[in-house]
């Protein structure tokens, strides 16, 4: 019979979630308006005047840089997700063998 899982396990589930909820919080911080602001001075300062199709070319790029880097960041945590849900359930396989093999192991009694 399978057991519940343990402390470990939530402790676990837990990290990895606050890490991801950081991460989303982290890229959150700054404003549409300040996002806008900077972009435009990015392109500004390629020299692409303001209205030109330099500049709406410059300003596409950067939001663009912007979608694949938020892509990254979320593929990274996804992929640090799946390792971590992995590695715990080879850990509660491991220990279902060992109590399977012997019952009265500390970890099995609860």
């Amino acid at each position: 019979m399978l057991q519940r899982p343990s402390v470990e396990h939530r402790r676990s589930t837990i990290t990895i979630f606050s890490i991801a909820l950081l991460g989303l919080a982290a890229t959150g911080c700054v404003s549409a308006e300040e996002r806008q602001y900077r972009d435009a001075n990015t392109c500004q300062s390629f020299g692409a005047p303001y209205g030109s199709r330099a500049y709406t070319n410059c300003m596409l790029e950067q939001q663009a840089r912007r979608d694949n880097a938020q892509r990254e960041s979320l593929e990274r945590t996804r992929l640090t997700q799946e390792i971590a849900r992995n590695a715990q359930d080879m850990a509660d396989r491991a220990r279902w063998d060992r109590c399977k093999r012997d019952s009265d192991r500390r970890e099995c009694r609860r």
